[in-house]
């Protein structure tokens, strides 16, 4: 009983330190990017890396850290390329909803409330944004086909995930120094929990079929 609990609380140790480790990398990349750009090649690299964890390949630190480095320069250029149109899209949804006001006539209220539906359906398929990148090699079409399908695919995976990113980064808002160590990690680490299994499944059906 005592080994158990003692093989558990360093399983837990172990995870703590590794998810607080490539949270401070992901942080650091980022701003090495200067930020903007860092910020996607960084959020690769960090789910790349915890991918590996969850397939069973728990690197040592400077074998994470080779790992991490190597996907930020693969991917530095074709990441931000591949992102370009799912966040400017975020960008005028986010000016829609929280800066521009709509005049009160029933046809803008309609017109808002459609902005509404599509802000929910892309914070669905923006969930899935890392995950479908680690797990794909997809090109330019076939990644945005397959983001934009998932909320009908697994919708409610997709709500999960959101929930969950909200959920993490306000309570770590609380205590904001957990920001340094966990906020990204933790969220990755849930999300590829999530969305790995659903992909599993459609591998065959949506990569397949293209290739």
């Amino acid at each position: 009983m005592a080994q158990g609990w003692k093989s558990g609380l360093t399983r837990f140790a172990e995870w703590f330190s590794r998810l607080a480790y490539i949270n401070l990398l992901w942080i650091l990349f980022t701003i090495v990017g200067l930020v903007l750009l860092g910020f996607i090649p960084a959020s690769v690299a960090m789910f790349t890396v915890i991918r590996t964890w969850l397939k069973g390949n728990l690197n040592p630190p400077n074998t994470v850290f080779q790992l991490f480095w190597k996907t930020y320069k693969q991917e530095f250029i074709r990441s931000n390329l591949i992102a370009f149109i799912p966040f400017i899209l975020g960008y005028i949804l986010y000016i829609d909803i929280f800066v521009f006001e709509f005049p009160d006539t029933m046809l803008m209220q309609s017109v808002q409330f459609i902005i509404y539906v599509l802000s929910i359906y892309y914070l669905l398929a923006i969930s899935f944004f890392y995950p479908i990148y680690v797990e794909f090699q997809l090109k330019w079409l076939q990644f945005l086909k397959m983001l934009f399908l998932m909320p009908f695919v697994a919708p409610f995976r997709g709500l999960t995930m959101v929930i969950i990113g909200y959920g993490i980064v306000f309570l770590m808002s609380m205590m904001p120094v957990l920001y340094l160590f966990f906020v990204g990690s933790i969220i990755a680490y849930l999300w590829l929990l999530i969305a790995l299994p659903t992909f599993s499944k459609l591998h065959d059906r949506l990569v397949g079929k293209d290739e």
